[in-house]
């Protein structure tokens, strides 16, 4: 084409069909437009109108649609000179081209409204002469009123389109339901929106580009009527299908304002870094002021959040940060709306675009799944100081902390010794506002704490100090000991002098040197007076705090990592703990808050753990449902989170998972106080976990691993517990029929996950190929399966590898690589080979079978190929146990149906057998009866053995049973065809079942056509 001959016509028009399916966007179009020319210079009319034609469809989907007037104006050009050179599909098309030039004008602010209004008079007269409803005119004049401001016509052409009956020049039904929903979403009346767009959400109806558009435009309403998930939902979806596609770029300008608007402003970076190409030039606006005002929303909140310094993507040439970007943008977008504004002699872009950019965020956090790279730094409270958590209800009659700034002094120090007593998880959080408190009153009017508060403000700094990692606390907790002492609090000062062992060790101390700190704090306890009402509790403190220690120092001197060592000789921390309890046991039970109730319960979950390493699974039910209803009945319900999620996991280990779930429900019930994320997504994970193994549980478990997801991430643990909860949210998403939310979550927590070892590998990409198939992905879904058979390739057990390679070869198969499914299968097939499972073997031997006979004319070798897989197929099947003799009846049925096909297939020599009086003669009429013969006794056996199989292969049987009467029809043998049937029929009707009776109606049709 780059020659200077002119080209040929045929060339032409070959180059058009190329086009067609080429991605839309600016290479598109400029090919487009070469072709035009090209087609002019043959001088042939009709490849003209067909380049033109092409044109006009590649500005559409794109975002220069304003471009298609001109290739337009010379096709109705065309049609004026003579409208007989337009065939019917070619007149249809022109006045659908009506529809989007119209938009293509409205688009474009240089054209005038009064060309405009001209133009929707032109299609209308166009119409009536075509016979076309006026619908579609209507919906013309809509935009036009919409963009003029003119309310009043606006709403009558809205009620007269969707009045008028639907013909060939409708837009697609779910096209109109599109504008239908956005007419009412312009107005704010979200709920007859979504009531519009109901079918299409739904998926009853699409189109090339819905539910795209109408998944992104329906975010907002959803999150504005208080429905999140099925936001959360659609965005997931919606953005899934739209990424990438540049005539969708207002749909994702939609997505990155969702991300804007709901506290996911780190997705929305994401989805501006996928895009940024797109934003152009500031000489290249056009078509993209949507997508640049999303962006702007976006950009505009990171601002407000003390973002604008972090650096997004590359604008004419630089990288620009999210500041640069937006000053950028901002007087483009403004100074393009006022042009159109100007145009339509109204403000609607202008206001339109002022109402997205001037919206407040509908919510601080709403969880999306899907793993985002925290935001650093920031202003306070913004997104970079802690992600927002997802708000957990606290039990009624719970201890609540009082709000910052309730009451006075006394009041706060009041109820942080009272939740300090409880152990209760805000207990920190109190003492920080009571120092806070202490602070203020004594800058306003001079207030000094008392000894005892001043005592408690060491105490609450040494453990606040010592959380934060900062050393040295174990000083503050010596100068707490001592402030304790001198306010006549012994028993304070004896908690102090437990903390400084705990911080003496955290410090690196030699072990001596902690052991004997334990003993002075012992020896304090033991000092306490006998009617000190926390010496006991004191003393227990104590002794637990010393086997903790001392397991812990033991197994740092033989090198060991975790606790419990399981040593021949006994376990000295478990022998420790064992004492503990028959010590402290006795005393137990009495639900004070000066018990020790709490400490017998973490000993036995300390005691369960060594149990746990032991496999004494029986010991580890009994000691974490016993620390669990310990901590219940002292009211510090909180702390029976732990073992009742590890009761979970054991009973789910052992395939109790209605009990599991129990546990799990009652973890997530006894949570609500907790005050470490870390901890509120384990319990999550736990009943997501439960949940998910259990069939018809698999919604609720996504909402519970979302959650837990969400949890780890404020935990600043994305990377490990939250890509695993990912993972569980993408399995249970996958069985919820939820594949594209699956994929797009799992895909973002793929890197982490291959870094969590083998298993989770293989399992992740095995879970993302799953998806990828139910997306019609098949090619991506191979690919992950191979990749997860590359990693399970080395493993002992050969199972998991054949499994995994048969999956990739069916994915290769569905995805049109065919020569890449057979290696796969073939590989398969090794793999199978040496387990001894006949049936994966089998069906791996049948489906390269088909593979080799694949395409319209397969060469006779292909077909003896494929006959010789079966053939082994049947020879692994032959005394296979009676459960597999279906698949022996499958594999006769493909290998008489693959016969047959084949013959059927060969257009010389299958004709002449119709009535095959087949008395094998010679030449190729006799092979076709030969092989007619060879296929009926095959349809025989097969019919034997699936009603040798019961009635869950009557379909099948059924099936081959027709086969088999048509083949002895073409044998000649009618007789015994419809012998066949009528015996087959009479036990259909006795069989009584709607099963029998639908197939019996089909076996009655073909006696009819037999006769």
């Amino acid at each position: 084409m780059t020659s200077s001959m002119p080209p040929s016509p045929d060339a032409v028009r070959q180059a058009i069909r190329e086009n067609r399916s080429a991605p839309n966007g600016p290479l598109r179009n400029a090919r487009g437009e070469e072709l035009v020319v090209a087609a002019e210079q043959t001088g042939d009319r009709d490849l003209l109108r067909q380049a033109l034609f092409g044109l006009i469809t590649a500005y559409e989907f794109s975002t220069e649609s304003g471009k298609m007037l001109v290739p337009f104006a010379r096709l109705l050009q065309e049609w004026d000179r003579d409208p007989s050179d337009f065939d019917q599909g070619d007149a249809h098309n022109l006045h659908w081209y009506f529809k989007w030039a119209s938009s293509g004008m409205l688009s474009r602010p240089e054209v005038p409204m009064a060309s405009i209004e001209k133009w929707l008079g032109e299609m209308e007269r166009r119409y009536r002469i075509a016979g076309y409803s006026e619908g579609p005119v209507r919906k013309v004049e809509l935009h036009v009123a919409e963009n003029r401001g003119d309310v009043e016509r606006a709403a009558r052409a809205f009620e007269a389109w969707t009045a008028a009956e639907r013909n060939r020049m409708s837009d697609c039904h779910a096209c109109e339901l599109n504008d239908r929903g956005r007419y009412w979403a312009a107005q704010d009346e979200y709920e007859k929106a979504l009531q519009a767009w109901e079918p299409v959400l739904a998926g009853r109806l699409s189109c090339a580009e819905e539910p795209h558009r109408v998944l992104a435009k329906s975010l907002l309403p959803l999150v504005a009527l208080g429905r999140p998930d099925e936001a959360r939902a659609n965005h997931l979806r919606g953005y899934r299908m739209a990424k990438g596609n540049e005539s969708l770029l207002s749909t994702i300008g939609l997505h990155i304002e969702f991300c804007a608007l709901t506290g996911n402003e780190a997705r929305g970076l994401e989805l501006l870094a996928e895009h940024g190409a797109h934003l152009g030039s500031s000489e290249k606006l056009e078509g993209r002021l949507g997508f640049v005002t999303g962006v702007l929303v976006l950009l505009g909140r990171l601002i407000t959040l003390g973002h604008g310094d972090r650096p997004t993507v590359a604008y004419e040439g630089e990288q620009r940060t999210v500041s640069e970007l937006h000053s950028l943008l901002a007087p483009l977008g403004l100074a393009r709306a006022k042009l159109f504004d100007e145009r339509n002699g109204s403000t609607v872009v202008s206001d339109a675009r002022a109402k997205r950019l001037e919206r407040q965020p509908l919510l601080d956090a709403l969880p999306l799944g899907v793993r985002s790279q925290a935001l650093t730094g920031g202003a306070p409270g913004g997104v970079g100081a802690a992600p927002a958590l997802v708000p957990v209800a606290a039990p009624a009659g719970a201890p609540v902390p009082a709000p910052a700034g309730a009451g006075d002094v006394q009041a706060l120090v009041a109820e942080a010794r009272r939740l300090r007593a409880l152990g209760h998880p805000g207990r920190t959080a109190a003492w920080a506002r009571v120092a806070e408190a202490v602070a203020r009153a004594g800058a306003d009017g001079g207030y000094e704490p008392d000894a005892l508060l001043a005592a408690d403000l060491l105490s609450y700094r040494a453990v606040l100090a010592g959380r934060q990692g900062e050393k040295p606390p174990r000083k503050l907790f010596a100068d707490a000991a001592e402030a304790y002492r001198a306010a006549g609090e012994p028993a304070g000062a004896v908690l102090s002098e437990t903390h400084l062992a705990l911080a003496a060790l955290q410090e690196g101390a030699e072990a001596q040197e902690v052991l004997r700190l334990l003993d002075v704090a012992a020896a304090s306890a033991e000092a306490l007076a006998p009617a000190e009402t926390t010496r006991l509790r004191r003393m227990a403190s104590v002794d637990l705090m010393r086997i903790k220690i001392g397991s812990f120092l033991a197994h740092q001197a033989h090198g060991h990592e975790h606790h419990g060592g399981g040593e021949e000789d006994g376990d000295p921390a478990s022998a420790a703990l064992s004492g503990f309890l028959e010590r402290y046991a006795p005393h137990g039970g009495t639900g004070a808050v000066d018990g020790v109730d709490d400490m017998l319960a973490d000993a036995e979950i300390m005691l369960a753990q060594d149990a746990w390493e032991e496999g004494d699974w029986i010991r580890v039910e009994a000691l974490l449902s016993s620390a669990a209803a310990r901590a219940v009945s002292t009211g510090r319900v909180w702390e029976s989170a732990e073992p009742l999620s590890r009761l979970a996991r054991l009973r789910m280990m052992h395939g109790r998972f209605v009990e599991a779930e129990e546990s799990a429900r009652a973890a997530v019930a006894h949570s609500a106080e907790l005050t470490d994320p870390a901890e509120q997504g384990s319990v999550r994970l736990a009943l997501a976990e439960a949940l998910y193994r259990q069939d018809g549980k698999e919604e609720e478990a996504a909402t519970y691993a979302l959650e837990a997801a969400h949890w780890f991430d404020a935990a600043g643990d994305t990377a490990g517990a939250g890509a695993y909860a990912r993972l569980v949210l993408a399995q249970a998403y996958g069985e919820s029929g939820r594949p594209a939310e699956a994929a797009e979550v799992l895909e973002s927590a793929l890197p982490d996950l291959l870094e969590q070892g083998e298993d989770r590998a293989v399992r992740a990409r095995e879970t993302l190929a799953v998806n990828l198939r139910g997306l019609g992905d098949s090619r991506g879904a191979a690919e992950q399966y191979l990749r997860a058979a590359e990693v399970a390739k080395g493993w002992d057990d050969p199972v998991r590898h054949a499994g995994l390679a048969s999956l990739a070869a069916e994915c290769l198969a569905s995805g049109g690589l065919t020569e890449e499914a057979k290696r796969a299968y073939a590989r398969s097939l090794e793999l199978w080979r040496p387990t001894g499972h006949t049936l994966p073997y089998v069906r791996a031997l049948r489906s390269l079978a088909w593979l080799e006979v694949g395409g319209d004319r397969p060469d006779a070798e292909a077909v003896v190929r494929a006959r010789a897989l079966m053939d082994q197929a049947l020879e692994a099947l032959e005394g296979a146990p009676d459960d597999l003799l279906v698949e022996r009846a499958r594999t006769w049925a493909q290998l008489a149906e693959l016969l047959e096909d084949e013959l059927y297939k060969d257009d010389e020599e299958g004709e002449e057998d119709d009535e095959g009086e087949g008395d094998g003669g010679e030449g190729a009429a006799g092979d076709g009866v030969a092989v007619r013969r060879e296929t009926a006794a095959l349809w025989q056996k097969a019919v034997d053995a699936f009603a040798a199989s019961g009635a869950q292969a009557l379909p099948e049987r059924v099936d081959c049973s027709l086969r088999l009467a048509w083949t002895e029809k073409f044998l000649g043998r009618k007789e015994n065809a419809l012998a066949g049937l009528r015996e087959l029929a009479a036990g259909l009707s006795e069989e009584g079942t709607d099963e029998a009776r639908r197939l019996l109606r089909a076996v009655e049709r073909n006696l009819n056509n037999l006769t």
